[in-house]
């Protein structure tokens, strides 16, 4: 076992010594060697594997269910749903209050670009199960964080809370949960949950199965045939001509024999893509469905009542990550500034005005429209007609 220092604190590690190191403060992040991966297309056997790892009992392993991520997030209708979970959210203002009263000054100081990427960083939680956040260049004087960085989570062991220094469970590790405050780490999420990305996962590999299963119908059904009779029993013949027709898309016209029949046989009537396309389809609504709860987000709606229930349904999801985020810069950010020397009141609290809102309309009920108590002016009388004179009986 050597040793290995890392912002003066001593750590025992296996097979690590502090020359392979960087030199001057060492950084948690700067403890990986990152490992060149392979661009690679997984399939549903894969997923299998990368979860049964990483459930493994006693040595749970992400490694491969992380790189799945990555590969099913090049897929655009879920990377199109993240960034409305995440426009949602971002476009949010916050406040912080103390005895349920905003403190403007407060609110104002932590109004940084830095709060808002760790707000974001523990959104993310909600997608890959967890995110450790490493916060660098701390200026509490003026309330700044030059960097906030998130930890590769494939080099991460939450369950074990260690660093990995070459992203493999059985290699060298860091262990940080003791020392979180010391190395400046912030960790957000369930150690025991892997995210909603991995239902994700197996409606994009189906989708990328449909667009390859597609292409290869579309190749082999979709073009036209060239159909010859030849006109001869003679293999060279036939040979040649054969070569002749293989060639055909490629030179555009081909030459046979008197007495052979060629023709071009058209394809009409079928349409074998909509049974990719529908599949696509039903991929995409399952991947709403797990980030956003709905589709209308994505797809126009016909009826606006659908439309509008999706919406709400939406907002649910929505309320329901603004509590997470209060919970956990409640409990875990706003005490890491204060020891870290920010002036943050001690009980000052974060929070979303719409959450409040939204609680107080679900305790006391919607709140009744305001009522003008001045003194209206009475109404003006319309002048009655005059009666029409009566009509005088002529005389007999």
């Amino acid at each position: 076992m050597k040793e290995l220092k890392i912002l003066g604190i001593t750590l025992r590690k296996g097979s690590v010594t502090a020359n392979s190191l960087p030199p001057g403060k060492k950084r948690a992040r700067q403890v990986i060697r990152p490992i060149p991966k392979r661009e690679v297309s997984y399939q549903i056997e894969d997923m299998r594997l990368a979860l049964l790892t990483a459930k493994f009992p006693n040595l749970p392993d992400r490694y491969r269910l992380f790189q799945i991520y990555e590969y099913i997030l090049k897929d655009s209708h879920l990377k199109s749903q993240i960034r409305v979970a995440k426009a949602e959210i971002l476009s949010e203002p916050w406040q912080i209050y103390i005895n349920d009263k905003p403190d403007t000054k407060t609110s104002k100081d932590l109004l940084k670009r830095w709060m808002n990427t760790i707000i974001e960083f523990i959104l993310e939680s909600e997608w890959y199960g967890f995110s450790l956040v490493e916060c660098d260049q701390l200026d509490p004087a003026n309330f700044s964080i030059k960097n906030v960085t998130s930890i590769p989570r494939d080099y991460v062991s939450i369950e074990w809370q260690r660093i990995l220094i070459d992203g493999s469970i059985s290699g060298s590790y860091l262990e940080y949960g003791e020392i979180m405050q010391e190395l400046d780490l912030l960790e957000f999420g369930r150690r025991n949950d892997l995210g909603i990305l991995l239902e994700c996962a197996y409606n994009v590999i189906w989708k990328f199965y449909a667009r390859s299963d597609w292409s290869r119908g579309s190749e082999k059904f979709g073009m036209p045939i060239l159909a010859i009779e030849a006109d001869t029993n003679n293999d060279a013949e036939l040979d040649a001509i054969e070569q002749r027709a293989a060639t055909f898309g490629t030179d555009g016209y081909i030459v046979t024999q008197k007495g052979d029949v060629a023709k071009i046989i058209e394809r009409a009537g079928q349409r074998m893509h909509d049974i990719w396309l529908d599949n696509i389809k039903l991929c995409n609504e399952e991947i709403s469905k797990c980030i956003n709860g709905q589709t209308s987000s994505s797809d126009p709606k016909a009826f606006v009542g659908a439309a509008e229930v999706q919406e709400r349904t939406l907002e649910s999801f929505t309320l329901s990550r603004l509590q997470n985020i209060v919970d956990e810069v409640n409990e875990k950010v706003i005490p890491y500034l204060i020891a870290k020397g920010f002036s943050i009141p001690e009980d000052a609290k974060f929070n979303y005005p719409a959450l409040l809102r939204e609680r107080e309309r679900k305790l006391n009920g919607p709140v009744p429209p305001v009522v003008n108590n001045e003194k209206q002016p009475a109404p003006v009388e319309k002048p009655k007609p005059e009666p029409k004179p009566k009509p005088i009986p002529a005389k007999k």
